[in-house]
């Protein structure tokens, strides 16, 4: 009986927190902030990448004030960033793929209220924020135009592991919300993120004549994963230094070492206490079993591509 009530109140209670949330960023940012001094930095990558564990490590460190996925804060920068319609409701065009075309000086004020705001609530104001919403990895330009001195880090997992644990969370659609239709864990309201990533995909000519091939969670997480890997190699260059790209495997299999790394890119110190805690919060890198990974040609081929880059031991099949 107890469960049952449980699992009643907590989709309430999760939007009532949600739309509070988003009330809060909204007064935030009519407070005038022209630059944060030091800049944010952001931890993004391909959802079910090591990006929520590597969150709970720099939270603990004594010198950060960690964002856990503020999407209230992004709906208020840029509405067209819900691409989950957390907030969004009334039809509104929302995007996983941005650039930096709907980044003004308006955008970057109320970026900089809301980070403020955020700040001003901590219990050290001296803090650096680092804030992690993994699917940033697509909107690169959209980020160094709201913070050009951002440093980003990038975290990457192999893709057969990846997609099939979105496989596994789509599926499954345990975490519910209370008045947000036909939602989904994964793709959101009305599967609002799977429809926004076909047509983003579409636009900006990633795989545009084989999205509409795609059917399955398998298939669309492939996708997911691809335009990730994709829009990140596209802005390298641009990036330079500011981007550091670590392997989740790596990651755990070699903490110290990737850690220490990671802190000096944030410009932190790897305080030995935290160090020593994170280390041992890190379990080797799960490895997802299941039946062969199936896409369109050309997407095998980029699929298959990244994950030699990227030293990957697993394949895609073409189907």
């Amino acid at each position: 009986m107890f469960n049952f009530v449980l699992q009643k109140i907590r989709p309430i209670a999760r939007s009532i927190k949600y739309s509070r949330l988003l009330k809060r960023a909204a007064k935030d940012s009519t407070n005038n902030v022209e630059e944060l001094s030091p800049p944010v930095s952001f931890v993004v990558g391909c959802g079910r990448s090591g990006t929520t564990i590597m969150g709970k490590l720099l939270a603990a460190h004594p010198e950060v004030l960690y964002l856990f996925e503020p999407y209230h804060i992004w709906k208020v920068v840029c509405p067209q960033t819900d691409m989950i319609q957390l907030y969004t409701k009334d039809g509104s065009e929302t995007h996983c793929i941005l650039g930096d075309g709907l980044i003004g000086d308006n955008e970057i004020q109320r970026f900089n209220a809301c980070m403020q705001g955020e700040l001003q609530r901590s219990d050290n104001q001296s803090k650096k924020i680092i804030e992690k919403t993994p699917i940033n990895a697509m909107r690169i330009p959209m980020l160094k135009k709201v913070s050009p001195q951002s440093p980003i880090l990038h975290l990457v997992r192999d893709g057969i592991d990846v997609v099939r644990s979105i496989n596994i969370l789509a599926s499954s659609n345990t975490y519910q919300l209370s008045g947000k239709g036909d939602w989904n864990q994964w793709w959101g309201r009305s599967h609002c993120k799977w429809k926004a990533l076909l047509a983003d995909a579409k636009e900006n000519q990633w795989f545009a004549d084989e999205v509409d091939q795609l059917e399955t969670d398998i298939e669309v997480g492939a996708l997911e994963w691809l335009v990730s890997l994709s829009e990140i190699n596209t802005n390298k260059d641009a990036l330079g230094d500011a981007l550091l790209e670590v392997r989740y495997d790596k990651l755990t299999s070699e903490p110290n070492i990737q850690l220490a790394t990671i802190c000096a890119h944030f410009g932190i110190q790897p305080e030995g206490q935290w160090m020593a805690d994170s280390c041992a919060k890190l379990d080797s890198a799960r490895k997802n079993k299941g039946n062969p990974v199936l896409l369109p040609p050309k997407m095998c081929e980029a699929f298959n591509a990244f994950q030699e880059l990227y030293g990957f031991e697993g394949r895609a099949v073409t189907k």
